[in-house]
């Protein structure tokens, strides 16, 4: 019924495409939707913004301009971002369809995004489509219709499962992922592209700002006193000249029982959002499962930007791993809000609640909010997992600093200036703040002190300035991961081995990155791997550690290692004698301060046999971070 539904109604189209608008075929790109554009328009305000840049990591291998289909001379490409490890199980794939109003953009905007993704196991495909300037809908979804296709027919090829196939998008793009999981299994929606002896079936839709209706509210219609609104150069009609079609291509029209899980990502961009809640009641009445992840105080371009883009890759991330599950042990959920509608107002308060000597895992879930308390996790109070509503605006901070009078009276010295300190083992925190917002001009002023073994913190930011993060037990084997750590002098610090995967180090000063402790029988300290090191334009002098104790262990390894780090890379300290002991060390590095001809004598570039032993396992004696 559906199919003859759908003849009557292009045969009532051919009737009017008299009618039709197609003076947007100018078969001349648009180019006017690009990342530079769209910084110069947020930059006011939003001061923060710092452009995601992509940069190719050596595990990820990159595939440009692949031809997925030929339509009479049209030659339809495809980039390919995918795992270079050995391969082992099947991965995940996410075709990422970008945005741009269905007239502008291009799949080279998203090439950061799949470069994360795929540098954490997932293949990652972007495709170009035909834009408005080109062909009016539903070209573009026939052409997204046969990139799936195409991918699902070369999944052996790229190790890639055929049952795990994600379609994805962002603005235009969101709308047309929203509208491949909305017709899975609609012969209708084809097209005559490619491979049409191949299923075109979706098993999740990651949806970031694209709207699931153009017909809601009923009573809107776009502004179009300057020209034609971007819906109309891609139907040929004004929504009040072809109602029909305008609801016909939204995703709203086609949702039920054979839609995959759905996950929304959200600006705070209302009207982006348009059909979402009707959509999601849909969904609910089928059983399917769906989630709605907004990132607060962002524009709709969130994705290409800083300090959004890594929140992004995690949601992503968690939802696949829901959606794909692996197994979960977490059993008891304490939610700590200052509104007062959660189990406690503060964090402490939360963790005072757990039993000493807990052996169960214990979520404890904190509310958007600024907790200003100087928070302690006691270590008998193990296996806790710290979870905030999202990690700009969950943020843990206090202002203790060295020469500060405490309320007992006492000094505070380094030791004591932490505003938040771990002592447990098995602790995990994910999505939140944790800052000394003591001052630039206060000194030593630390803002995480972690002590206890096997500390996982993933998608976290640690701000301050001297002294940032102390990693203060030579025992303890500590792992971040997608985490911004900002700072000014030594602001990554102590005896800890540390695994930093992914990370963003953000330089304030002319200093040092790193002042590891690492003591003389322990093989490994500090290891970065594909971390990115930037920071102040202004600063051309920052060193990559300096070497606090005598056998001081980091090493830089697959790391974009930006302007601001001097040429030689490390500081000998004031001419002390521990350089002469200190393993320093980078392998495989890039960007313009990486050139290792201009290093110091001392500081060892390894070969690419000794770079294999630092391994995740090697360096953290075995233990395997769980990250879900």
């Amino acid at each position: 019924m559906k199919q003859f539904n759908f003849l009557i109604f292009i045969l009532m189209y051919s009737l009017t495409v008299q009618a039709q608008l197609k003076t947007g075929l100018t078969e001349i790109r648009d180019t006017s939707y690009n990342v530079q554009n769209e910084y110069r328009k947020h930059i006011k305000n939003y001061p923060q913004l710092k452009i995601a840049e992509g940069f190719s990591y050596p595990s990820v291998k990159e595939e440009k301009d692949i031809v997925y289909s030929t339509l009479n001379k049209r030659q339809l490409k495809i980039d390919v971002f995918s795992p270079s490890a050995k391969k082992t199980a099947l991965k995940t794939a996410i075709i990422f369809i970008h945005g741009g109003g269905w007239r502008s953009g291009d799949k080279s905007m998203h090439h950061p995004l799949m470069q994360e993704l795929a540098a954490i196991g997932y293949v990652c495909f972007t495709p170009e489509y035909r834009l408005s300037t080109e062909a009016l809908y539903p070209a573009a979804v026939y052409d997204v219709k046969s990139a799936i296709r195409w991918v699902r027919k070369n999944a052996a090829k790229y190790h890639v499962d055929p049952n795990k196939i994600v379609i994805s998008g962002h603005s235009a793009g969101g709308e047309l992922a929203a509208f491949m999981g909305a017709t899975n299994g609609m012969k209708e929606y084809e097209g005559n592209g490619c491979y049409k002896e191949i299923s075109s079936k979706v098993n999740a839709v990651i949806d970031l700002d694209g709207t699931l209706s153009f017909y809601l509210p009923a009573d809107a219609v776009p502004d179009e006193s300057k020209g034609p609104s971007a819906a109309t150069y891609w139907f040929g009609y004004k929504k009040t000249e072809n109602i029909e079609l305008w609801k016909q291509a939204s995703p709203l029209q086609h949702v039920g029982k054979h839609t995959p899980p759905f996950q929304f990502i959200n600006s705070s961009v209302e009207r982006m959002h348009n059909g979402r809640d009707e959509f999601i009641a849909v969904l609910n009445r089928a059983h399917i499962y769906s989630e709605v992840n907004t990132l607060e105080g962002s524009p709709h371009t969130f994705l290409l930007f800083h300090p959004w883009f890594d929140t992004t890759v995690v949601y992503m991330d968690r939802f696949l791993k829901k959606i794909f599950p692996s197994t979960q042990t977490i059993t008891k959920k304490i939610i700590v809000s200052q509104n007062g509608d959660g189990d406690f107002t503060t964090v402490q308060q939360a963790i005072n609640a757990i039993p000493v000597n807990n052996t169960s895992p214990i979520i404890i879930f904190i509310k958007r909010g600024i907790y200003k308390e100087k928070i302690l996790v006691d270590s008998a109070k193990q296996f806790i997992t710290l979870i905030g509503e999202d990690k700009l605006n969950t943020v843990l901070t206090y202002n203790d600093h060295t020469g500060k009078i405490s309320t007992t009276g006492d000094t505070i010295s380094t030791r004591t200036s932490w505003s938040f300190k771990i002592l447990a083992a098995n602790f995990t925190a994910k999505d939140l703040t944790i800052q000394n917002d003591a001052g630039f001009n206060a000194g030593q002023a630390v803002a995480l002190e972690s002590d206890g073994d096997k500390a996982t913190f993933i998608n976290c930011r640690f701000i301050g300035f001297q002294d940032v993060l102390f990693t203060n037990n030579e025992k303890s084997r500590q792992y971040y991961e997608h985490c911004y750590i900002e700072g000014t002098t030594d602001f990554i610090f102590g005896s800890s081995t540390a695994w930093f995967e992914n990370c963003f180090i953000y330089c304030k000063k002319n200093s040092y990155i790193t002042a590891a402790s690492t003591p003389k029988e322990n093989r490994y300290g500090y290891v970065f791997h594909q971390c990115r090191i930037e920071g102040d334009t202004s600063l051309h002098n920052v060193s990559l550690g300096r070497p606090w104790r005598p056998f001081a262990s980091v090493t830089y390894l697959n790391c974009y290692i930006g302007t601001i780090i001097k040429p030689e890379g490390w500081s000998n300290w004031n001419k002390t004698e521990n350089y002469k002991t200190t393993r320093y060390a980078e392998f495989n590095n890039y960007g313009p301060s990486s050139d290792p001809s201009k290093r110091i004598e001392w500081a060892k570039m390894l070969t690419a046999e000794e770079a294999k032993k630092f391994t995740l396992q090697n360096v953290l004696r075995g233990w395997k971070p769980v990250k879900e």
